[in-house]
């Protein structure tokens, strides 16, 4: 056991770099491991401790105020959800996936759910489904 620990301890773990700098202080930012997954943080941690999420772009604009994207996200119990790229000025947030197109009935956004089988398209108001062609 303390042979293992002194092995784990000579255990140097590198940054990687972000590809991006910091908007506080301009250094370059790197990737880190977190509790709840990797994340980007300033390299010049602890002096700025600027850090934010890794997101992914959806290419969908935010059916909400037409101005952000919808990115996804993860939440703490590590479940996927999609929200607004510019939260919090804009508080849209779903469970299941917006696609670009409206609901044909009311105009609503539609979202692609998983089901038993497959997935469909459906309007979150309720009153819409569609099945997706595999």
């Amino acid at each position: 056991m303390e042979r293992a620990e002194e092995q784990v301890a000579k255990i140097e773990m590198k940054d990687e770099l972000a590809g991006s700098d910091c908007d506080i202080c301009g250094a370059p930012m790197v990737v880190k491991m977190g509790r709840y997954g990797k994340f980007h943080a300033c390299s010049r941690f602890p002096n700025c401790r600027n850090t934010k999420a890794i997101v992914k772009d959806t290419g969908v604009k935010c059916p909400v105020c037409h101005e952000g994207n919808v990115v996804e996200r993860k939440s703490k119990r590590n479940r996927t959800f999609y929200g607004c790229s510019r939260y919090p000025d804009c508080d849209f947030v779903s469970w299941d996936r917006p696609i670009e197109r409206e609901c044909p009935k009311d105009h609503h956004f539609l979202v692609e759910k998983k089901v038993k089988g497959g997935k469909q398209v459906v309007c979150p108001n309720g009153d819409y489904k569609e099945e997706i062609q595999k």
